[in-house]
């Protein structure tokens, strides 16, 4: 996955401020709706290439660190829905109203595995840096 990022600021420690357009699921090539507006965000790299403010540069995104990220992001919290209700059934099988206590304990379980990633992708932000790479410089200021 590659993107264009314009070199906004050049920061202390070897590091840049660069402004991408985040990407869009659609293309934004729909005639019906005129495209999609692509909103731009800045995000802070390791300056690896001699770049200036105003150069743009061709950016590689390590696919595999995004799969990961994506993977928790999106299987721990059901995979936490799933086992609460599972082990409420196996714990408690004769209960009465069994379903909709497990349904309400799946709900908070799911809330938790949120607040728990919320916490991880704090903690762990400056990893983030390290999925996106300075491939090439496109057009020098």
């Amino acid at each position: 996955m590659e993107q264009v990022g314009y070199i906004t600021k050049i920061l202390p420690e070897d590091k840049c401020k660069v402004l991408i357009s985040r990407i869009s699921g659609c293309k934004g090539t729909c005639k019906t709706c005129g495209g999609c507006p692509t909103p731009t965000m800045h995000i802070v790299m390791k300056k690896t290439l001699d770049v200036s403010v105003g150069d743009y540069v061709k950016i590689g995104v390590d696919s595999s660190v995004v799969l990961k990220y994506s993977i928790f992001l999106y299987g721990f919290p059901i995979l936490m829905f799933i086992l609460s209700i599972l082990l409420i059934n196996i714990a408690f099988p004769n209960l009465k109203g069994i379903d909709l206590i497990g349904f309400v304990v799946g709900i908070f379980t799911m809330f938790l595995a949120f607040l728990i990633i919320k916490f991880v992708d704090n903690k762990y932000a400056h990893l983030s840096a390290k999925a996106m790479y300075m491939e090439e410089i496109i057009s020098k200021k």
